[in-house]
């Protein structure tokens, strides 16, 4: 009976823990940016979509958590899109350092940069 009751806690542990929500990265509140960025492309709705994704960095290194791949990437247009070139390369650059598999997209968008001054 006692060897039962030890298999059953192990595997009602198993379970609890296993079924729990353990993400790997921290997406805050970008869905919600987004999407209001996308529905009404005004200049208020993009410096909040990106203060929204400057927060999740933030709150990743917090968490102990990884920034979504990507996301330095696309805060990287959102700069661009804002007239800030140095400010979208020096993201482009944190993308290619996080996210090696990125390198020729980023390599690339700093490239059209350069091109364009």
């Amino acid at each position: 009976m006692n060897m039962r009751l030890i298999i059953v806690f192990f595997l009602a542990t198993v379970v609890v823990y296993g079924c729990g929500p353990n993400r790997m990265y921290n997406y805050g509140s970008y869905s919600n940016t987004l999407y209001d960025y996308r529905k009404d492309s005004t200049n208020e709705n993009l410096l909040n979509h990106i203060k929204e994704m400057e927060n999740i960095v933030v709150s990743s290194g917090e968490d102990g958590k990884r920034v979504p791949p990507g996301l330095f990437g696309e805060m990287g247009y959102m700069y661009l899109k804002n007239n800030d070139k140095n400010k979208a390369v020096e993201y482009f650059n944190r993308e290619k350092e996080l996210y090696p598999e990125s390198v020729i997209l980023m390599d690339r968008m700093i490239k059209t940069i350069a091109n364009e001054s």
